[in-house]
């Protein structure tokens, strides 16, 4: 179980009653979590116990609960759900926590507590109950959709689903437990984690379809698997861009041949049509719906407004004060919770591991803030945008590549359709730039503001305290105690200095 599910949580709760209801009078038991796993002198108060659970889990090896200072416990299941049990001692003895492909395709289809059923051609037809359309008031009108009880579903969506269905209801191979597309989503989830080769990907799955030839057949190559991974919604789009940073081809400018600033070839091998440099964008709207389309996540989303303490004590963004004067300021925005705050983070680095080479490419991260501490900055939360290429660094030429982000962003201000799977209603989805994080070079980039020469100082600006120094060749900044507090021990020492 999930150690922020209320499921684990009263599971915690139950065991800690029990335990120290027959610690015999004491007040310290042995520690159970995953840390201390009941060594010796690991004796803790309820409190401490409670703790450790939360943060570090049970000890995996210890669920028979047996001899506990020579008292005998119940059995963790009595304390815990069953299926929640059953899943993680499934989990713990394999490694792997068996994928539920079926609520993954509902989510991503929206199709969450209903019914499926075909009309005449076989084809699917999703029927929800109260989605509630009345809601919404967005442009639904594009593509060639089928309208059932005020469900809004294309044909495409319809191919896909029974596709990746197909794969879902068919077994590895015969009497597995483990359905195809399962297995290969464990697959595509170990390639990412421990960053296998694609020529590693595709020699492993020619090994398993050569020595288990009983397995269903598998994509042979890693460029057969992208279909799924298309069907998945993981798909991003390629944009060529000039050499020298000047543009994209992109926005009424895909059948240039050439920069039109610069005059650069738009390839570098004319023949083959083998693009100069190429942006990897991945679009915002598609992926910030999917959070929505999960119940648990679209419950995630609004922790900020229905769960967050409101004493005063900054432990999220919500709580500080850009946040609260961003609501003043736009407050209808701020009526519905589910409108998304992103903060976005880049900076530049060498994806080849050699230190002496000065390849610089850099990827752009946004962060949903409206989740829990806890899950924002998870590399699962984080949301990878674009990756612009090297091998230099883009500098203040940035802003050619984030114009397809700015666009969605200004789409996504606007509002967009969305399904919302914890309400089961339609609803119009916003979004803002609540902030950035970055070093201060690429705070230059980002904002705009130059971080070198005269007015360095962002805060200060034309204030700006610099003195040039002729034989440095370089500015000096001579204000930068300026904000302390008057007779401030450091503000003395300048002052003593400067003979004042």
């Amino acid at each position: 179980m999930h150690r922020t599910s209320v499921e684990y949580r009263n599971g915690v709760e139950s065991f800690l009653n029990y335990a120290f209801t027959n610690a015999g009078g004491s007040k310290l038991i042995v520690c159970p979590c995953n840390k201390c796993k009941v060594g010796h002198n690991r004796y803790f108060t309820r409190d401490v116990v409670a703790h450790h659970l939360m943060f570090n889990g049970f000890w995996p090896d210890y669920k028979e609960w047996v001899h506990h200072e020579g008292l005998t416990f119940e059995p963790l299941s009595s304390f815990f759900p069953s299926k929640g049990q059953n899943a993680n001692s499934s989990e713990v003895e394999s490694g792997f926590g068996e994928i539920d492909t079926m609520r993954i395709l509902n989510d991503l289809f929206g199709i969450n507590n209903a019914d499926i059923i075909g009309d005449d051609s076989g084809v699917p037809i999703f029927h929800h109950d109260d989605v509630g359309d009345e809601e919404c008031n967005g442009d639904l009108s594009s593509g060639d959709q089928r309208i059932e009880q005020g469900v809004i579903s294309t044909v495409d969506d319809d191919v896909v689903y029974e596709r990746l269905l197909e794969q879902a209801e068919q077994e590895l191979y015969e009497g597995s437990k483990c359905s195809k597309l399962s297995f290969l989503l464990h697959l595509f989830h170990l390639k990412c984690m421990y960053g296998w080769s694609i020529k590693s990907f595709d020699m492993l799955l020619q090994l398993l379809g050569t020595i288990f030839p009983q397995i269903n057949p598998l994509p042979s190559s890693w460029s057969k698997c992208k279909q799924l991974l298309k069907d998945l919604g993981l798909e991003y789009e390629k944009i060529h861009a000039c050499p020298n940073d000047c543009i994209l081809y992109w926005g009424g400018r895909e059948k240039q041949e050439s920069c039109d600033k610069c005059h650069a070839s738009r390839w570098k091998d004319v023949e083959r049509k083998l693009p100069a440099k190429v942006l990897r964008y991945f679009p915002l709207i598609p992926r910030l719906r999917r959070f929505y389309k999960s119940s648990k996540i679209a419950e995630d989303m609004i922790w900020h407004d229905r769960h967050r303490i409101k004493d005063g004590v900054l432990r999220h963004p919500a709580d500080g004060k850009a946040w609260e004067k961003f609501d003043q300021q736009y407050s209808d925005f701020a009526l519905d919770p589910r409108n998304v705050r992103l903060g976005l983070a880049s900076d530049g680095f060498n994806p080849f591991r050699v230190m002496s080479s000065t390849h610089s490419t850099w990827p752009v991260l946004l962060i949903p803030y409206n989740l829990p501490p806890w899950l924002c900055m998870k590399q699962s939360s984080i949301i990878l945008s674009m990756i612009i290429p090297g091998e230099k660094a883009p500098g203040m030429d940035i802003d050619v590549y984030l114009q397809p982000l700015v666009k969605e962003l200004l789409q996504l201000w606007n509002g967009v359709d969305a399904y919302d799977a914890y309400t089961r209603k339609r609803f119009m989805l916003r979004a803002a730039l609540h902030s950035t994080t970055s070093d201060f070079p690429a705070y230059a980039n980002l904002s705009g503001w130059s971080t070198k020469g005269r007015f360095a100082c962002p805060s200060c600006g034309m204030n700006t305290q610099s003195i040039w120094l002729e034989n440095g060749r370089k500015f000096c900044y001579m204000g930068h105690r300026r904000w302390l507090r008057q007779n401030h021990p450091f503000d003395m020492i300048r002052m003593d200095l400067m003979g004042v």
